[in-house]
């Protein structure tokens, strides 16, 4: 392999990174690719507060051969607002053969890990490995000199739901008004969320400041969400955001299995809700249900705003919707035992370095309440 560099990447890295997340699918039953046209530096702005994304570069060809992004971004954790860490986006460019250097080249990547997390910021980061990238797994894992130490915290499950027609309303229990979000509702979702945050683990801070901020949370608007409202208070909410104008999902491929069903999953679409598998190379039209926030993890608020959202879809022309919900989520049931879906399980690590291993023993057994839309 060529001498190569690590260095935080700029917006000079932007045609290589695109290049880089194009090329090399993440392994699974659906091999996908997660990117970021036509800028990759707005997703990661809308992460956190600090997005820094690690490049090692070809010194000969300037060609992208891995990187990986540290992100900080206020989480509630033990019920208190504080900064936490992700580790996200670790690519390794698959056109080149790695051998025995891979394992050497990852401690690499992850010393520069350690030289950025020396500021300070945070004590320990998150991270979501795919549950089919056992490779991936079994190597963070390893306890390899210079990585840190992973902590299995929580499987996590993307459902993505195919609208193939409307369905009918789920009314909402007597006293309670289902309607669409406006400017005028702002402060009351803030507090939804808030609220319902500060019981959960990992759930995002989302403030008056932030929550429509065309940085932090770009084509997201008031009248994506769906509010259920008794008197003038929301009790529950989430939200149908439109990712597509900067992050786009595409499928590469699917596995032996996978391609052998794939035809008969699409002649079911034309009888059932069964979401539709896509030719290899075409991008997922989709949007994100994020935003959730039900006040006493209440079934029947939940079963009618995922009701709502469902239509909606269906009525702006995406054929999914994706939510992504911790294994032990109270309402996840409400999901999968009524509407057809696709599940993409991913399992969450907590990974530190010895100065973070008691602050990683010290998460307190909530809910988890990550949002997919922002990892």
């Amino acid at each position: 392999m060529s001498p190569s560099s690590l260095r935080l990447a700029t917006p000079a890295h932007n045609p290589a990174l695109h290049r880089l997340l194009r090329e090399n699918p993440m392994p699974g039953s659906i091999a996908l690719t997660y990117e970021r046209e036509p800028d990759y530096f707005i997703a990661a702005a809308m992460e956190g507060t600090l997005s820094q994304t690690i490049v090692q570069v070809d010194d000969t060809s300037g060609e992208i051969l891995g990187m990986g992004t540290r992100i900080i971004r206020p989480l509630f954790l033990n019920g208190e607002v504080v900064d936490v860490g992700y580790m996200s986006h670790l690519r390794a460019n698959l056109n080149h053969s790695w051998g025995l250097s891979g394992a050497r080249q990852l401690s690499r990547a992850f010393g520069k890990f350690r030289e950025l997390h020396a500021d300070g910021r945070v004590p320990f980061y998150l991270m979501s490995v795919i549950a089919d990238n056992l490779p991936a797994r079994r190597l963070l894992t390893s306890d390899l000199p210079g990585l840190p130490h992973a902590h299995a915290y929580t499987q996590m499950y993307t459902y993505a739901v195919s609208p193939r027609r409307p369905r009918a309303a789920i009314p909402l229990p007597n006293g309670i008004r289902l309607q669409s979000g406006t400017s005028a509702h702002v402060d009351e979702i803030v507090a939804c969320l808030q609220r319902n945050a500060q019981r959960q683990q990992f759930s995002p801070h989302w403030t008056s400041a932030n929550l429509f901020s065309p940085i932090q949370t770009p084509n997201l608007h008031p009248e994506d969400f769906f509010l259920a409202i008794r008197g003038s208070r929301v009790v529950g909410c989430l939200a149908l955001w439109d990712q597509s104008p900067f992050k786009q999902l595409v499928v590469r491929g699917y596995s032996g299995g996978m391609r052998r069903a794939r035809l008969l999953i699409n002649l079911l679409t034309r009888f059932m809700d069964v979401p539709r598998l896509p030719p290899v190379g075409t991008p997922l039209s989709y949007c994100f249900v994020s935003h959730l926030a039900v006040d006493h993890d209440d079934p029947h608020i939940f079963a009618s705003l995922l009701r709502a959202a469902y239509n909606a879809t269906y009525r702006r022309g995406f054929n999914y919707f994706l939510l992504g919900m911790a294994e032990i989520n109270p309402l996840r049931p409400m999901l999968t035992k009524r509407y057809l879906h696709i599940t993409y399980p991913s399992q969450i690590y907590l990974m530190s370095w010895e100065d973070g291993l008691e602050a990683v023993a010290q998460v307190d057994p909530r809910i988890p309440g990550l949002e997919i839309a922002i990892l």
